[in-house]
């Protein structure tokens, strides 16, 4: 063969797995919500980002295309940016309306793309999350539940009650909204009343601060994380979480107030869990810190949360999960400023 018939030949394969390769991303149209301020990246990849570009956490942005059917990254407009063309995470926020062109394979639902991140019932595991109030109000010291200082409060020596959230693994952290509302609304009390007795909304007023100190955090908790699961209606949803909060509390959290203003081994409080659980429970944990204060711990538990399983049983079911974000030791900290 000739050399310039290599040469012909050489630049065909090149063009033509050169347009293979770019094929790789899927059209897409549709507005992405910006939960949170994410880097906006011209690629991906290399995680180049002229101009220091970041999504505005509450605005949306017009799409143009995903990296797969199964998105994990959106390419959006960001009209301020040079280029305006940027990638954005999907655990950065959630997709509207979103629709896309690909012929190719869909998810378990039969859903293309992420549309199914907003569709209830599709939840492949749970995450129970609780906050040690004290630390919490550290930083958010305008809210009204942040006001109350008495040390026999409820939320002075106990965890309380921050939500329980089906998970899809598919979806990241942006499986929510799968009822009324298709985005968050700040402040929390403009979403509309849950639909839940008043019993259970006392109830929840003592296990969840802010339910009766007028903030609203059940509003949210209900219309983003409760609508996507089709268990329980609300009144069952807090109630089961509440049961479980208050086993968790039975457990641990005289580790706790054992300890308030002190720096304790974060090993030391994996310990507790475990003796309380079984071994390896703190597996199923992740915890994160603020100011070198315990803030959160995070619980992984299954798909199915059957009537009445200890808290104990369902971690036990649940795939382990650890991250440690506080380091070696943390500060309990005590309510009040």
């Amino acid at each position: 063969m000739k050399l310039k018939t290599l040469l012909a030949v050489f630049s065909a394969l090149t063009l033509f797995f050169g347009v293979v390769g770019q094929c790789s991303a899927v059209a897409f149209s549709g507005t992405f919500y910006a939960s949170q301020a994410c880097p906006a990246y011209q690629s991906k990849n290399k995680k180049t980002n002229p101009g220091n570009i970041y999504l505005v956490s509450g605005q949306s942005y017009q799409i143009q295309e995903a990296n797969k059917s199964n998105a994990t990254w959106y390419r959006v407009v960001v009209e301020n940016a040079n280029p305006q063309l940027r990638w954005v995470s999907v655990s950065c926020g959630e997709v509207k309306d979103g629709d896309s062109s690909s012929s190719g394979s869909s998810d378990s639902s039969g859903s293309s793309g992420s549309g199914s991140c907003s569709t209830a019932g599709q939840e492949d595991s749970y995450v129970f999350a609780l906050s040690w109030q004290p630390a919490f109000c550290e930083t958010h010291t305008s809210k009204p539940e942040c006001k109350v200082t008495d040390s026999s409060a409820y939320q002075a020596g106990n965890f309380t009650l921050h939500g329980l959230w089906p998970n899809k693994a598919s979806c990241g952290t942006s499986y929510g909204f799968c009822g009324s509302y298709s985005h968050s609304v700040s402040p929390f009390c403009s979403y509309d009343a849950v639909p839940m007795s008043s019993s259970t909304l006392a109830l929840l007023g003592q296990y969840m601060p802010s339910a009766a100190y007028g903030s609203c955090l059940q509003r949210h908790e209900w219309y983003k994380h409760g609508t996507c699961q089709t268990q329980r209606n609300a009144d069952e949803y807090f109630k089961t979480a509440i049961r479980l909060q208050k086993e968790f509390n039975q457990n641990v959290a005289y580790f706790m107030r054992d300890h308030l203003g002190e720096s304790v081994s974060t090993q030391d409080f994996f310990d507790v869990v475990d003796q309380a659980f079984f071994d390896g429970a703190h597996k199923r944990l992740q915890i994160s810190c603020k100011n070198s204060k315990l803030v959160d711990v995070y619980i992984n538990l299954p798909k199915q949360l059957d009537e009445n399983a200890s808290l104990e049983s369902l971690m036990m079911d649940a795939d382990p999960k650890f991250s440690n974000k506080c380091g070696s030791s943390f500060t309990v900290d005590e309510i009040g400023f």
